[in-house]
């Protein structure tokens, strides 16, 4: 398994670290500046049933994925958030003091979780060009590991390279690569480039198939 070095570990806590001390609360402590972190969480909670689900949200940052969850299920829903940086972590707590709301400070690839967990999202943590490590193979090491923590399956998103411009710090994926990187763990795959120009998100579902019917035992992902 090739996880995150400790280069780039270091490099990713300073630079969230750094930006928290300037910004505080705001989207461009994350890195977004555009507000549409909403239309993201959206998509990547598109396709699985949320309620009375364990959810891993992975580079969790403030927990503000918890906004869209508790809009749609109130508090019928078990939410773990873990995240290298202990400022973000540390405001998350802060703004999320829930019963059903727990938040984590550590290496995901490296973390031993004591439960199981259904779905599994992870919004902007595959953005940046590392510095010491291979991008392609750090996102095949996460889908790895998540894909064997979860029941029903994974969403994460990413920056595409179906674009006109790129900058030197951004990573942007092959949709075409990252699809056929799914295919390795599953069947039931789903690739949505219709939510923002330049993302796309990767769904891969645990599915059972009727060898019968050449269907899936279950309707929902």
């Amino acid at each position: 398994m090739s996880g995150l070095s400790d280069r780039d570990i270091a490099e990713t806590v300073q630079r969230y670290t750094d930006r928290y001390e300037t910004f505080g609360y705001s989207p461009m402590t994350l890195g977004w500046n555009k507000g549409r972190q909403h239309i993201r969480f959206e998509a990547l909670t598109s396709l699985f049933p949320l309620k009375g689900k364990r959810i891993l949200d992975i580079g969790c940052g403030f927990g503000d994925l918890n906004t869209l969850l508790v809009d749609t299920c109130g508090d019928d829903y078990q939410y773990l958030g873990i995240d290298l940086v202990p400022s973000l972590v540390a405001e998350a707590k802060v703004r999320w003091q829930r019963p059903n709301v727990e938040f984590l400070v550590g290496d995901f690839l490296k973390t031993d979780f004591k439960v199981p967990f259904d779905i599994a999202i992870a919004s902007g943590i595959f953005n940046h060009r590392l510095s010491a490590g291979d991008n392609y193979e750090v996102i095949h090491a996460t889908i790895a590991r998540t894909f064997s923590l979860v029941k029903d399956g994974l969403a994460f998103d990413f920056l595409s390279d179906q674009v006109d411009f790129t900058h030197a710090h951004t990573f942007h994926s092959a949709p075409s690569r990252l699809l056929q990187m799914a295919y390795g763990f599953s069947r039931k795959v789903v690739l949505r480039n219709d939510y923002l120009p330049f993302e796309f998100a990767i769904f891969v579902s645990h599915a059972e198939v009727d060898k019968e019917t050449s269907t899936y035992l279950r309707s929902q992902p």
